[in-house]
């Protein structure tokens, strides 16, 4: 009995891992998921530059932990393509009435003919 229920459990989890996979397969979208915390001020904006150009289809906050101090959490982006060529993204941490920022991360991005993306 207790050997059944160890292959039931792999068999199940396998089975999510072949979905969550498949569901993570679509090219046709870049999903970016970072660490922020509104309650300081800092937050996550994004600018491109380039003959191709994206858009963001979502751009949401999701709070972290209540018990923990602060309000960290997440900020997922979800970008598409909207015109081929290459752009380059860069999503900078800061304050918006601060010329400096915290962090910035660059992807490099090419939006095909077929608008699926393919980035570094």
């Amino acid at each position: 009995m207790k050997r059944l229920l160890i292959a039931l459990s792999i068999v199940v989890l396998l089975a999510s891992c072949a979905t969550s996979e498949k569901e993570s397969m679509d090219n046709t979208k870049m999903v970016i998921t970072l660490s922020e915390n509104p309650s300081t001020g800092y937050s996550w904006n994004w600018e491109q530059m380039g003959a191709g150009e994206l858009i963001a289809v979502s751009d949401e906050f999701t709070p972290g932990d209540e018990n923990l101090v602060g309000a960290s959490g997440t900020r997922e982006f979800i970008f598409a393509g909207t015109k081929p060529g290459h752009v380059t993204l860069t999503l900078s941490y800061g304050r918006p009435w601060e010329d400096t920022e915290e962090e910035s991360i660059v992807y490099s991005v090419t939006v095909h003919n077929d608008m699926t993306i393919s980035y570094l």
